[in-house]
């Protein structure tokens, strides 16, 4: 493996080993969306920077012993990751359920006071 690209896969572990220690730290914290939302275009970021240095030379990646361990890593980060995504996609759908049950709240309450202005 080139040193470009074991340098590109080390900086996306250590961005993703960043990542689960802040969502995990969150656990049974209600994370905002906005947190949720960075987290999700963190991720974003380092796996396309990561398939943009492979992209076609991944088959010719070497058995450096060094960027085996860094490349088992990444899977195992990666692995990790679908659990956080999979965490914060229930939390995110959570969070839309409470926001359109005060949504209803809320044009129930415009209704009411609608009427009640309209009687008075």
């Amino acid at each position: 493996m080139n040193d470009a690209a074991l340098r590109i896969i080390r900086t996306a572990n250590r961005g993703f080993q960043e990542i689960i220690r802040q969502a995990t730290e969150s656990g049974n914290k209600a994370m905002g969306t906005g947190d949720a939302a960075t987290l999700l275009r963190k991720i974003d970021q380092r796996l396309k920077q990561v398939a943009k240095h492979l992209g076609e030379g991944a088959t010719a990646l070497g058995t450096d012993s060094e960027a085996a361990i860094e490349l088992q890593m990444y899977r195992e980060n990666l692995t990790r990751l679908r659990h956080v995504v999979e965490t914060l996609q229930s939390r995110l759908l959570a969070e839309k359920t409470r926001m359109d049950n005060v949504r209803a709240n809320l044009r129930a309450a415009r209704a009411w006071a609608t009427s009640l202005r309209e009687i008075s």
